[in-house]
């Protein structure tokens, strides 16, 4: 029987459709189905904020506690537009989990398009649904809890944009309109922080660099093709645009917002070789690594999987980046910006030494860009590889889907939802793990503040932390939720707080008189 390309190259086509509709449709109803397991605290603070921001008729607010960056381009401009809709916090989250996907694959599409017109509708169909399945903990937080589609978007858009740029077919016209939009672009995405300096527009700009040393290497540096190849200068005013829209972030905006700025950020005395190690596991978590299993198991083959994986990331650019001479200037733009993208952010977490394994994830994603390259090869080759990826990602995904689907961690929170659920609370004050958890598990029916508790006083304290800065007294008494392992022998109850509820992990304090507690959190002295 003779092999057919074109026929293959349907059936690939047709699969993709159909995994990346059944994908996304999935998601949504896993985040349904698995609904009170399935958030952490963080998660959402994002819903609860943006409901402030909808409260406000805002897209930025003054009026809130921030954690590591400012939230401009981002998810909460989709969550609070629905919240103007509904007040269902559920409802909320799913479909803004859709609509974030697809803006998200709207920005892949955008960058594939960039890079070749004619082919992108077909590279997108075949490869798109491998960014939604999540294959780890740290994928998650990109697809299906959607914090990091803003930071893997604004990679793509950027990538998209120069590609078009440096094409001489386009006018000079049109180049100034790319070079304009760019800039603006960088400005705004630049004004939350230094992420898309770091993921987009410096690698950027090292990759014309990069471009302009393969041309003097071929040319045997005798100085007749001196000049920047096209797109050079429009990388560096977009990069100029996205510094100015840091220094505002830096020098304006965090004057008058509550955030860390990561000005602290600094090099060690030494570079530590355990900070190698840590950045290294957590790409390991990045491609699916889920810890102890056994050897012979589900897990460990999956174990398994991911440490290969990662092993095919690294030698795969170690690979791209020696032949990248051999490569045409636009495969080159591709390659070396997704290279250097990843190897700044790895640096940057070891210099540090300090990393998460969603931070990697940012610089992994667009390393999806990296399978147009299969089109270099045989034909068959091109096939076989590209089903090889696709059951690696599947099995991956399925793990975790597993994963989620089984998870019971917000289970020992049954009897504190409950009984706030089957009382008259509308406010109340929790550590941190609860806190705006609860507020959406409830769907809003009781709002919380943030405490911690500090052994060396033995009493409670604010916590400025995913948090409103102003709030409303309530005459009304309240409950205070404790977590055992971040409180036990670190606070001493006052006599006026009244123990309704002690679980193995929790203490659920009644506090009578709110003004009264609020100025105790507030005399406390560090």
């Amino acid at each position: 029987m003779k092999w057919n390309r074109e026929q293959t190259e349907k059936y690939f086509v047709l699969f993709g459709k159909i995994m990346l509709v059944a994908a996304i449709v999935f998601n949504a109803w896993l985040t349904h189905k698995c609904y009170f397991n399935f958030l952490l605290s963080d998660d959402a603070s994002e819903l609860v904020y943006s409901r402030m921001l909808a409260q406000e008729g805002s897209i930025i607010s003054s009026n809130w506690y921030g954690s590591t960056e400012l939230e401009i381009l981002n998810t909460q401009l989709i969550y609070s537009l629905l919240f103007h809709f509904t007040s269902n916090f559920q409802v909320v989250r799913i479909v803004g989990q859709v609509i974030l996907t697809l803006i998200f694959l709207a920005s892949y599409l955008f960058c594939l398009r960039g890079i070749d017109l004619e082919k992108a509708g077909e590279r997108f169909w075949k490869t798109a649904f491998l960014l939604v399945i999540p294959i780890s903990d740290a994928w998650i937080f990109l697809i299906m809890k959607a914090y990091y589609i803003p930071a893997v978007a604004v990679s793509f858009v950027g990538l998209g944009l120069a590609c078009r740029i440096r094409k001489e077919e386009v006018s000079k016209k049109r180049k100034l309109v790319l070079l304009v939009i760019g800039c603006i672009f960088a400005f705004v995405a630049c004004l939350e922080g230094l992420r898309h300096i770091q993921l987009t527009y410096l690698p950027l700009v090292l990759s014309f660099v990069w471009i302009w040393w393969n041309l003097q290497e071929e040319n045997g540096w005798t100085g007749k093709k001196l000049l920047l190849p096209r797109g050079t200068i429009a990388s560096v005013c977009w990069l100029v645009s996205g510094m100015a829209g840091y220094l505002v972030n830096v020098l304006l905006l965090s004057k008058i917002y509550q955030y860390d700025t990561h000005q602290d950020a600094a090099f060690q005395d030494q570079l530590p070789m355990e900070s190698i190690q840590n950045t290294f596991n957590a790409l390991l978590q990045v491609t699916g690594y889920s810890g102890w299993k056994e050897l012979v198991s589900g897990g460990g083959i999956c174990n398994t999987l991911a440490i290969i994986f990662a092993v095919v990331i690294i030698v795969g650019l170690l690979r791209i980046a020696v032949r990248m001479r051999t490569r045409k200037t636009g495969e080159q733009l591709v390659s070396a910006f997704v290279i250097l993208s990843f190897l700044l952010s790895m640096f940057i977490y070891i210099s540090v030494d300090d990393v998460q394994a969603r931070w990697v994830m940012a610089g992994v994603a667009p390393m999806v860009l990296f399978l147009v390259l299969l089109e270099r090869l045989p034909a068959l080759k091109q096939y076989v590889l590209l089903f090889v990826c696709y059951g690696t990602i599947m099995i991956l995904g399925a793990h975790e889907y597993k994963a989620i689907y089984t998870n019971d961690h917000n289970e020992e929170l049954k009897p504190v939802y409950d009984l706030l659920m089957d009382s008259d609370y509308t406010f109340g004050y929790a550590t941190f793990r609860v806190g705006n958890l609860m507020t959406e598990l409830t769907d809003g029916k009781v709002d919380m503040r943030i405490v911690q508790a500090y052994s060396t006083n033995h009493k409670l304290k604010n916590r400025h932390w995913l948090t409103p800065i102003e709030f409303e007294y309530h005459e009304e008494a309240f409950p205070l939720i404790l977590e055992k392992k971040r409180t036990e022998d670190t606070f001493d109850p006052q006599d006026d707080w009244k123990l309704i509820l002690d679980t193995e992990a929790y203490w659920v304090y009644e506090i009578p008189d709110q003004r009264a507690f609020q100025e105790y959190l507030d005399k406390v002295e560090l």
